[in-house]
């Protein structure tokens, strides 16, 4: 056969061409599909050759066209090496971890803390059902929760401020701080708390000014809520307090329990004496949750892990104050709605606490598996 046989296929011939020849289009389309090319071959002098062709040449050029698109091989080459003790005992990246340990010292800290009583029907929507609120016999369809700004000032993940808002609870009978929201202003604070403790963290901008005894903090988050005159249209949080009377320091006695006046024995109940000094502990209790890989049952992966992380948090050094004239607000936005979630209805005390505190992995527990006691 030669190499322009009028009576071979086109498409043998147009491989056999394509490397020398130029495909040009001849005619008008027929039912959307040109019927006739010609091919001209530079290889071969004075030569032209016209063909028409049988089958519509948009899918012989669209066989052409696949070919040319075919994969290459691929070959494997070196199989990794990173060691399992690399990723499977340090944080994430192994390579330049953001934290690096299970464990947090805190030092010269400011730990400013307004309790609020808020709607209990609204604070129960909150929390889990293995949870329950703690009562305020007074204030009959009330619970307690608290604001909190905090500056560390020396700390292992690094200096950052924090704001937390926490909600009253107890756990088979044991108190607890639920927190359902809390902002930092550091990237290792926030992956910390959320893959160990299941703090549900975000960034935000926080600031606690010292005037004197006057401690006034303010958190924002930008430009989230509608803008208006008003300066400081992106705030979220903000609190005044004054620090009054020390009530107490830590380490605790070894042979007494002080005793606090009305309100700041409901807000800081301390703990009976052991005979030895003692650390002051703020137990709190967060739902940790990762999410899962793929589609799922119900269309989403669901949770991989699902869990209420019980976290003890110790004050070691500290001094604590009544916190007096102490004013509060939450301002709610369409991002973070827990201002309308959580409303502040009424002031019920403040504390101001300065000085040191640590928390370690080996005394975090899982209170409830949360995936286990839903799977039925």
């Amino acid at each position: 056969m030669s190499l322009f046989d009028p009576a071979a296929d086109v498409e043998v011939q147009l491989l056999a061409c394509r490397a020398c020849s130029t495909i040009m289009m001849v005619g008008p389309p027929q039912d959307g599909c040109h019927r006739a090319f010609r091919i001209l071959a530079d290889g071969c002098a004075g030569t032209a050759f016209q063909h028409l062709v049988t089958r519509p040449i948009e899918a012989i050029m669209g066989a052409e066209k696949e070919e040319d698109m075919t994969t290459p091989a691929i070959e494997p080459g070196l199989k990794g090496t990173l060691p399992p003790e690399e990723y499977t005992t340090k944080t994430m990246p192994h390579w330049g971890q953001t934290y690096d340990a299970a464990m947090a010292g805190y030092k010269s800290m400011d730990y400013v803390s307004v309790a609020f009583a808020t709607d209990a029907e609204k604070a129960a929507a909150l929390i889990p059902k293995e949870l329950e609120l703690i009562a305020i016999p007074a204030l009959p369809g009330m619970a307690s929760a608290n604001l909190v700004f905090a500056k560390y000032r020396e700390c292992d993940l690094g200096p950052y401020m924090e704001v937390i808002i926490s909600i009253a609870v107890l756990h088979q009978g044991r108190p607890y701080g639920y927190v359902p929201a809390i902002y930092v202003d550091n990237d290792a604070a926030l992956l910390a708390g959320r893959e160990l403790g299941g703090y549900p963290k975000k960034m935000a901008r926080i600031t606690m000014r010292n005037y004197g005894n006057i401690f006034l903090s303010q958190m924002s988050r930008g430009s989230i809520q509608t803008k208006t005159v008003d300066p400081n249209f992106n705030d979220l949080a903000s609190s005044s307090v004054t620090k009054g009377s020390k009530l107490f320091s830590v380490p605790l006695p070894a042979d007494r329990t002080d005793e606090l006046p009305y309100p700041y024995n409901l807000l800081l109940p301390l703990p009976p004496a052991t005979g030895e000094p003692q650390d002051y502990v703020l137990p709190t209790v967060a739902l940790k949750r990762f999410p899962g890989v793929g589609p799922g049952p119900n269309g989403h992966a669901g949770a991989e892990v699902l869990q209420l992380v019980g976290t003890p948090w110790h004050i070691t050094q500290a001094d604590v104050y009544a916190g007096d004239a102490a004013s509060m607000e939450i301002y709610p936005s369409e991002e973070d709605p827990i201002g309308r979630l959580l409303p502040c209805n009424a002031v019920l005390g403040a504390f101001v606490l300065q000085g040191s505190m640590y928390t370690k992995s080996d005394e975090w527990v899982v209170l409830e598996d949360l995936k286990k006691n839903n799977s039925a």
